[in-house]
């Protein structure tokens, strides 16, 4: 599986952004990517998003693309940082 993240956004107009990340879980160690693909599965980015997000558009957001198979087309998400469970958050920091 390869993870892609792109982040943006910010407080009230300050905008940041951080570099994209390009995430293989196949050279990861077995528990970190165990853990990547849980969390960055499509089915679990997709109920995600459907998780209400009020105060959102001032937030970080985290545009996640995931190709599980190459020979398929990719999985594109974006979420706001309100969405997403603190243990992923950390997922994306350490990355």
């Amino acid at each position: 599986m390869i993870i892609e993240i792109r982040s943006h956004g910010g407080f009230g107009g300050i905008t940041a952004a951080a570099p994209p990340r390009r995430i293989d879980t196949d050279a990861q160690p077995a528990d970190r990517r165990a853990a990547l693909c849980a969390a960055f599965r499509p089915g679990a980015l997709s109920q995600l998003a459907q998780t209400p997000c009020p105060g959102c558009p001032d937030r970080m957001r985290y545009a996640i693309t995931v190709t599980e198979d190459p020979t398929q087309s990719p999985h594109s998400i974006t979420l706001s940082e309100g969405q997403l469970p603190p243990e992923m958050l950390d997922l994306i920091d350490s990355v």
